[in-house]
């Protein structure tokens, strides 16, 4: 994962929401080694998208896949 990642593109790419931080907490799904990303999207609403589904774009930027 991109420790450098600041940006998180929806998963058609056309919202930018801000990471405030790569490794918020363990994934919680059984199995899963990812860590939950805190993302804030334009909207003020937070979520947290496992970063096992997530791909680098460049080196600022993360999408959702």
């Amino acid at each position: 994962m991109n420790q450098k990642a600041s940006v998180m593109l929806s998963r058609d790419g056309k919202t930018r929401g801000d990471i405030r931080n790569l490794q918020s907490r363990r994934c919680q799904q059984e199995g899963c080694t990812g860590w939950r990303i805190h993302v804030v999207w334009p909207d003020g609403k937070s979520t947290y998208p496992c970063s096992k589904g997530c791909k680098v774009v460049d080196a600022e930027t993360l999408q959702i896949i």
